[in-house]
């Protein structure tokens, strides 16, 4: 069977995973999901249909059979740490440096939040000029395994920012859990080429196993918009035309006493992407510049040269993340810059809700 784009599909059978795995990490870096510590122990890379714990995404130098899994949704680090790492240091001043060639890496278990999120990313660091050199180098030296989601956290609404719980588009592989094991197919050149190279792991997909695959898919589509629905996110609600006409609400005010400005929903978020430049001595030696994740929710992101602040409330720092997301990137990209991967709830030390958020702006209008 053939993929839209005219690459094959296959099927992955269950015992052949591991060894599937191995062969497609060996050489590269690979990061991949871990359930956390507390977790009753599971084979992998068999995605868990529980809720119950968290996966992590860790670095290691091969697949680990018994340890790595796809995970049956998205891991609590965001992918952006992988090609946009949090501190990079951009060397010294002497002299022009060369971007250092990194090597090869792979990362599997990607869940469509965080692929999807790589978009943003491009446009920012590719797309414009000038281009991020060391974005792009990480970018072409990074291999993308997607996995479809198997469950979904109770913050997760992907549904409900024009998003789905499993890939499209952007992945070099992916793979749809189903009853024998998993329906393979590429979505680059690169990932078919790496796919004829493991044929002896895979085999030909037939007309049952993908039929399945679509039917796993509505069943966690449907999932994922009834309980974005019981958070009060209508599907189809406008939300760019809610938070630009709410732009003048007591909503933020009062959503901002409770923000401690400690910028844990923009670390923690898959689009976010601010950063800043700080000079100073380098631990070798010498001066030099580093790169390092910024926040619009501090109290100086917006201060200027002259020292004059046009953001200096927490209010205001409050909306201004929310006019980005949903009024900026649908005007100047025709898509939000947040895809319901529910990670910013989980980090706010303020609990606020960013479902709840949206609700009050639409419910408002």
């Amino acid at each position: 069977m053939w993929a839209p784009g005219g690459l094959p599909v296959y099927v992955l059978e269950r015992s052949k995973a591991d060894a599937f795995f191995g062969d497609l990490c060996r050489g590269r870096i690979v990061y991949a999901l871990e359930a956390c510590a507390s977790s009753p122990a599971r084979s992998a890379p068999t995605p868990s249909p529980a809720s119950s714990h968290q996966y992590h995404l860790t670095r290691s130098a091969e697949w680990l059979t018994g340890k790595h899994t796809l995970g049956a949704y998205r891991p609590v680090e965001p992918l952006k740490a992988v090609v946009f790492p949090p501190r990079l240091s951009l060397g010294g001043f002497e002299a022009a440096q060369p971007v250092p060639e990194m090597p090869e890496q792979v990362v599997v278990g990607v869940k469509n939040c965080d692929l999807s999120a790589l978009r943003v990313h491009d446009w920012v660091f590719l797309e414009n000029e000038p281009q991020d050199p060391f974005y792009a180098e990480a970018r072409k030296k990074t291999l993308i395994v997607a996995c479809d989601c198997a469950d979904a956290l109770d913050v997760c609404f992907c549904s409900a920012v024009r998003e789905q719980p499993y890939a499209k588009a952007g992945f070099d592989v992916n793979l749809s859990p189903v009853e024998r094991g998993y329906v393979v197919e590429a979505g680059s050149a690169k990932g078919g080429a790496l796919l004829d190279s493991l044929r002896s792991h895979l085999a030909p997909a037939d007309a049952e196993a993908t039929a399945e695959r679509e039917r796993n898919r509505e069943q966690m589509t449907a999932k994922v918009r009834e309980q974005a629905e019981r958070a009060g996110l209508r599907q189809g609600a406008d939300f760019q035309k809610a938070v630009r006409e709410a732009a003048e609400s007591d909503l933020w005010g009062e959503f901002a006493e409770d923000c401690v400005e400690c910028g844990a929903c923009n670390f923690a978020c898959c689009t976010c992407h601010c950063f800043l430049l700080a000079d100073g001595r380098r631990p070798a030696g010498g001066d030099g510049r580093t790169r390092l994740w910024d926040s619009c929710l501090y109290r100086d992101f917006a201060r200027v040269a002259g020292g004059a602040n046009p953001r200096k409330h927490r209010a205001e720092r409050l909306y201004n993340r929310f006019d980005k997301k949903f009024v900026f990137f649908p005007e100047v990209r025709g898509y939000y810059a947040c895809d319901g991967c529910g990670r910013c709830v989980e980090a706010c030390t303020g609990r606020i809700d960013i479902r709840e958020v949206l609700k009050r702006a639409v419910d408002e209008r």
